[in-house]
């Protein structure tokens, strides 16, 4: 078993797709999440993370990672939707979205996490009224003194059904939405970062290194995509083309249909290793299957 791999990750980010495609191909490297505060900080006493999810304001880039002194590498994975938190009381708390004339109605709270990109929100008479995290702005919404704009999937992991009700913008907004980014220290920039960087790109078991590198970039443009979709609450992702059917092999005696014979793959090569974790699982899966049909006889009987 390897030294654990620690990911950080931004709170109303949901890190178990990769954890579990992390699990599914490098089973001897134990990935622990580690949930930052609200503020998007690591818990106080808390261990150092090798790999960071962060979000970042619209067009922004990860904490450290540009410029001629930059101690971090960073890679942008998808963009967030935006929703409108209100109180439960408020004339727009059944609306399903909200539209561009909507917000119009609301009195729209400054608060820390309030992009200069939004629509402005109106200005505090006195500046230290105004809340200093999202926490305390949320409990300003919840005495129905007025609205806040939050990224949706930071909303839902925040909010308090009992105060607040969370509605997302209409698209006709066109607003630029907080990004998630993930960083590293240019220090960890090692093999086993680089394999999780991978998967965090949409590496999965059936694809390695050696494929077409414009495959991870694809898969990478599908996970952003239904990333956004699922936080604007559609289902699914991106409908995919069926793939083309290839032509079956032929024998040498010109046969058509006959599968072509496999080739060895190197011993503890990546191959071999996806191989063996695939015939493993098949293993399992056969062996439930018995196990199952051994109780059902039973329960005849």
């Amino acid at each position: 078993m390897n030294a654990p791999l620690r990911l950080g990750f931004a709170r109303g980010v949901a890190p178990t797709k990769w954890a579990n495609r992390w699990k599914a191909i490098f089973p001897e490297t134990p990935l622990v999440l580690v949930p930052l505060t609200p503020a998007g900080r690591l818990p106080a006493g808390e261990e150092p993370v090798d790999v960071l999810l962060e979000r970042v304001a619209p067009g922004g880039e990860a904490e450290s990672s540009s410029g001629e002194d930059r101690t971090r590498h960073g890679v942008r994975l998808y963009v967030e939707s935006l929703a409108l938190v209100l109180p439960v009381e408020h004339e727009l708390a059944e609306a399903t979205v909200i539209e561009p004339d909507g917000l119009a109605l609301v009195h729209l709270l400054d608060h820390p996490d309030h992009a200069a990109e939004w629509p402005e929100p109106q200005p505090w008479a006195d500046p230290s009224w105004a809340p200093k995290n999202v926490r305390a702005a949320l409990e300003l919404v919840g005495t129905g003194l007025g609205g806040i704009l939050l990224p949706l999937p930071f909303a839902r992991h925040l909010a308090n059904k009992r105060a607040h009700v969370i509605v997302p913008l209409s698209p006709a907004f066109e607003l630029p939405g907080t990004e998630i980014w993930a960083s590293w220290d240019r220090s960890r920039d090692d093999a086993t970062v680089q394999q999780f960087i991978g998967v965090l790109r949409g590496r999965t078991g059936r694809s390695s290194r050696g494929e077409d590198p414009g495959a991870d970039d694809a898969a990478q443009a599908d996970d952003a995509a239904a990333s956004a979709s699922v936080g604007a609450g559609q289902s699914g992702g991106p409908e995919r083309k069926p793939a083309a059917k290839k032509p079956a092999a032929k024998q040498a005696g010109g046969q058509a249909g006959a599968k072509a014979p496999k080739r060895a793959l190197p011993k503890n090569s990546r191959g071999a290793q996806l191989a063996a974790a695939a015939e493993k699982r098949e293993r399992a899966k056969r062996a439930k299957a018995a196990e199952k049909q051994k109780q059902a006889k039973r329960r005849k009987r």
